[in-house]
């Protein structure tokens, strides 16, 4: 494998690839709920638990450029771990807003990039030897340790500097909505990535077929699995191609059967990797389409976005809040609210970096990573 090459300029194709991951959060926070339709919402098989794998994805992605192109900044073990530290001060205090609904990514996002430190150093063959048993292997060891550890019992819907703190390990490591024994897999496979020559027309092909291939591998299987009736004792009824996006919420996580379930955020190993695959794809075709300057350039609402995520991921989340807990109707829900709050965050984050070079977050959290350059600025 390739060492990307080295040069300070950003990669647009990955701020491209984050903005994707934004929007299909806020898509999936923001969709029509799954009642009253015998066909899942568009919202619920596009976006719905691919993605955050994307954002984790990436997550390990920026770790490994970091450390290649910046080991002495923000590619420092120190510096990595500060930034752990700050994601995890900000997404408990994001969890703490009253009658949250939406699942914050950013504890378990902050757990996996501070993780990153123990694998850095692994040759890039290693690594991948690593991501690819991770992928394979940790779903089982996540229906294992289920069984030893029962779930927190709690009102609390997710831990957060409002309560459910001593609930935190269990819930960030086994029982949460992104259990960091099987998501670490993920952040793994963006530190192989990183290892690549994602300038190279080659490699980028081969993550389009690679991802597209693992993603439609996984959902045949699945699908194979539940027409041969899999699921016929659990509460699935007669097979039908929807139940393949039913989520964790419809599925027993201690019956064996879960194995073969691909739902979103069920963590199965059908799950992760045709997770893993939709990443890959999505970052592939980002990458394709900034090869050409056309491609560039039509894209740099959205590639400033993708360079602000922190920041916007944030404000999506206050809005969301915002809106139910007033009742606001102007958006009018679902998708015209996507939209209304798609169009506000990326005209924001166009406007921000015709000004600023990063997001006010983004500049924060670079500001608590690197105490040892304020100090040489001070002096």
């Amino acid at each position: 494998m390739t060492p990307p090459r080295q040069g300070s300029a950003r990669l647009a194709g990955i701020d491209l690839a984050r903005a994707v991951a934004l929007l299909g959060m806020m898509l999936a926070h923001l969709g029509p709920p799954w009642t009253g339709y015998d066909w899942p919402p568009v919202s619920e098989w596009l976006a719905s638990g691919r993605a955050a794998p994307l954002f984790a994805v990436l997550a390990g992605l920026s770790v490994g450029l970091m450390t290649r192109l910046d080991p002495e900044g923000t590619g420092t073990r120190a510096a990595v771990v500060r930034r752990g530290v700050a994601l995890m001060v900000i997404g408990l205090g994001l969890a703490a807003l009253p009658d949250l609904t939406i699942l914050v990514i950013l504890p378990c996002y902050a757990l996996l990039v501070a993780a990153t430190v123990l694998v850095r150093q692994l040759s890039t063959r290693a690594l991948a030897l690593l991501a690819g048993g991770w992928i394979l292997l940790s779903p089982a060891a996540l229906f294992g340790l289920r069984h030893l550890v029962d779930p927190p019992v709690s009102d609390v819907i997710q831990p957060s500097f409002a309560g459910g703190l001593g609930e935190l390990p269990v819930s960030l490591l086994l029982w949460g909505g992104y259990p960091a024994v099987v998501w670490f897999g993920y952040v793994l496979v963006g530190l192989v990535l990183a290892r690549l020559d994602l300038r190279s027309a080659v490699v980028v092909r081969r993550l389009v077929v690679g991802g597209g291939v693992a993603t439609v591998a996984a959902l045949w299987i699945a699908a194979t699995a539940l027409f041969l009736g899999a699921f016929q004792d659990q509460v699935f009824g007669d097979p039908a191609v929807e139940q393949l996006f039913w989520s964790s919420s419809q599925l027993d996580p201690l019956d064996p059967t879960w194995f073969l379930a691909a739902g979103q955020h069920t963590s199965t190993p059908l799950n992760v990797i045709g997770a893993t695959g939709s990443a890959v794809l999505v970052i592939g075709l980002c990458l394709l389409v900034c090869r050409s300057g056309a491609g560039t350039r039509i894209t740099t609402p959205l590639r400033f976005a993708g360079s602000m995520t922190l920041t916007l991921y944030v404000m999506h989340v206050v809005l969301t809040w915002a809106n139910r807990q007033h009742e606001a109707s102007f958006t009018g829900g679902y998708y015209r609210e996507w939209w209304v709050q798609v169009l506000l965050l990326v005209a924001l984050a166009w406007l921000w970096r015709a000004l600023v070079p990063r997001g006010p977050l983004e500049a924060l959290v670079r500001w608590f990573c690197l105490p040892w350059r304020r100090t040489r600025a001070g002096r």
